[in-house]
């Protein structure tokens, strides 16, 4: 069993208009996980795009890599998981002046229902409110690889109440590289910054890495470098570390 990988620097945009208005918006479809059904798209808002008022049957996040996000009124820059429960209603979008990237990230199926006028939304709206992880403004929580000692960080952006499944940023240093190991969970990363070492290959920004339930793989940064990524996981995750004779 084999990551899957998706480079998004070298796929096409696929532009499609919403549903309500027509608008067009860019879409790079990543990954559709069959256990959980989770979904990670990577979506363009063009300056000046708004959705209409909205919620959606399963919780999501919104981890903006450029631009700024227009979301209830209030402007959140990259580096940036804004998080919406089930439930949630919000608008968001695109500001006035500058196109917006984010990776939309759903702990489960993913659909929306659009809210028709003043009084749907009243009847909808439970007073739920965004979850917002500043990355900035987090502290680092260095630990300690369980095998070799090495020190890592990470901020934890998001653990799901309802599925378990897992939003991380990590800081994997110069030369940290884990043993190998499995999960009985599928996990990936988004590469931000630096170049990312896996069995053997190097993957730099802009590169989605998926990996099945059960795949064997070590993973870290290279030699010269740290490499920034998010990593993601469909439920709850354990670490699984292989012995030798089974790492074929």
């Amino acid at each position: 069993m084999k990551e899957l990988i998706y480079d998004t620097n070298r796929m096409e945009w696929k532009y499609r208009p919403t549903s309500t208005d027509g608008k067009i918006f860019g879409q790079k479809p990543l990954v559709k996980d069959l256990d959980m059904k989770m979904e990670i798209v990577m979506n363009r808002y063009p300056a000046g795009f708004t959705t209409y008022m909205h919620t959606h049957p399963c919780g999501h996040g919104l981890f903006i890599l450029k631009g700024q996000m227009k979301i209830n009124e209030q402007y959140f820059g990259s580096n940036t998981l804004i998080w919406f429960p089930e439930g949630c209603v919000a608008e968001h979008g695109a500001t006035a002046h500058e196109d917006a990237e984010v990776l939309l990230i759903s702990n489960k199926e993913f659909s929306i229902h659009y809210v028709k006028d003043e009084e749907e939304r009243e009847q909808l709206d439970q007073g739920i409110q965004p979850i917002v992880s500043d990355i900035g403004r987090m502290p680092w929580f260095y630990r300690m690889a369980s095998t070799s000692g090495k020190l890592f960080g990470k901020k934890a952006l998001h653990l799901d109440e309802e599925t378990k499944m897992q939003i991380n940023y990590m800081n994997y240093p110069a030369g940290f590289t884990t043993e190998m190991h499995a999960h009985p969970c599928a996990q990936g990363f988004y590469i931000l910054k630096g170049q990312f070492h896996s069995n053997g290959k190097l993957y730099g920004p802009g590169t989605m890495l998926w990996y099945p339930e059960g795949c064997i793989a070590e993973h870290g940064a290279t030699a010269y470098e740290d490499c920034i990524c998010l990593q993601i996981s469909n439920k709850e995750q354990k670490m699984l570390y292989v012995r030798k004779e089974y790492q074929k």
